[in-house]
């Protein structure tokens, strides 16, 4: 299933506030990350592509920091659907099980001990570099979140046992960092990563709960899992992944030579795998333009200048011109 990009965008708002030049590293793969679309979607397979990209080098211990820039902000209908949720209980089993409209690599779950309920998270790679630092922003990031969605219910926040399945650092300074944010209830070492709560704030009333509206958001979450996984086309994998790249920016549609690199394939072989599959990087290209002005247009919140260069077009006449020569008539005319 499609991944919203909001997680890669805080994952690249995080690196920068941790003094990460990830900006260059973007670059070098022909995205400008002011130009992501936030309302685009993206395979995860790509995105782990872009993440070795700005991960690089980068202390997977860099993680903790980056995870604390995360935000409630971009979670629409999942963060309105736990808010008005009955009981605490509710609004975790709800997450556990929306967990598609989370930005999480790792999987969540649920876990019962004695007189103790825990929120679990099992990373899917702590063998690379990379997927240690995913893991400790991922961690560091629902922790927060967790944080923020009991003040924004109205709760205070339970005491909290936490479980990290990383070492524990040696650096007693960094060790330190740990403490400051999860607390001194933190064990490392762990098989997965775990929030150890008492389960009776399972059952705390929620403020801000309402079935009515609850019941109007239940529908929105069903709707868009049903629209990333309806994203899954059954094309070759690689225009898939072609298209998805080049879906994610605005105003700029990167060079073939540097979807070749963000790939990581050799553009001569990338050139001769589309050719036999019966297409190109240039079919592919215009075929996703069309389709994006298509939708911009119906949006009718844009004129048709504004499009022309969300679309790359230096100037809305070669816009209009493509325009005619797709669909028969401008802009204009289709809109009306």
């Amino acid at each position: 299933m499609k991944r919203s990009i909001l997680g890669l965008m805080y994952l690249i708002h995080g690196m920068r506030n941790a003094g990460i030049d990830v900006d260059s590293r973007l670059v070098s793969i022909g995205i400008k990350a002011d130009a992501l679309d936030p309302s685009s979607i993206i395979h995860p397979s790509l995105e782990w592509d872009i993440q070795k990209v700005i991960g690089q080098g980068v202390q997977p211990e860099t993680g903790l920091f980056i995870g604390q820039h995360y935000s409630l902000a971009g979670y629409g209908p999942l963060l309105m659907l736990l808010v008005t949720c009955s009981n605490v209980g509710d609004a975790i089993q709800n997450g556990v099980h929306y967990q598609g409209l989370t930005y999480l690599y790792g999987v969540l779950g649920l876990e019962k001990g004695d007189h103790q309920v825990a929120l679990t998270y099992k990373p899917v790679d702590l063998e690379t570099e990379m997927g240690l630092l995913r893991a400790q922003c991922e961690i560091s990031g629902t922790y927060k979140f967790l944080d923020d969605i009991y003040k924004m219910m109205g709760l205070t926040a339970p005491s909290v046992r936490i479980e990290l399945p990383f070492q524990q650092p040696q650096d007693l300074s960094v060790l330190k960092q740990y403490h400051d944010y999860y607390g001194s209830d933190l064990h490392f070492n762990c098989e997965k990563a775990a929030f150890w709560i008492n389960e009776d704030v399972m059952q705390l009333p929620i403020p801000s709960a309402d079935p009515i509206t609850h019941r109007v958001y239940e529908a929105k979450c069903i709707a868009e899992i049903e629209r990333l996984n309806a994203e899954e086309q059954k094309i070759a994998p690689l225009i898939q992944r072609v298209n998805d790249y080049l879906e994610l920016q605005q105003g700029i549609i990167p060079s073939m030579a540097e979807v070749a690199q963000a790939l990581n394939v050799p553009e001569r072989t990338l050139r001769h795998q589309l050719q036999q599959l019966n297409t190109s990087y240039k079919q592919i290209r215009e075929q996703l333009i069309k389709h994006k002005a298509l939708r911009l247009i119906e949006y009718k919140e844009y004129s048709i200048e504004v499009i022309a260069e969300l679309l790359g077009y230096s100037e809305p006449a070669a816009f209009n011109h493509a325009f005619k020569r797709w669909f028969g008539q401008s802009p204009r005319q289709y809109g009306k």
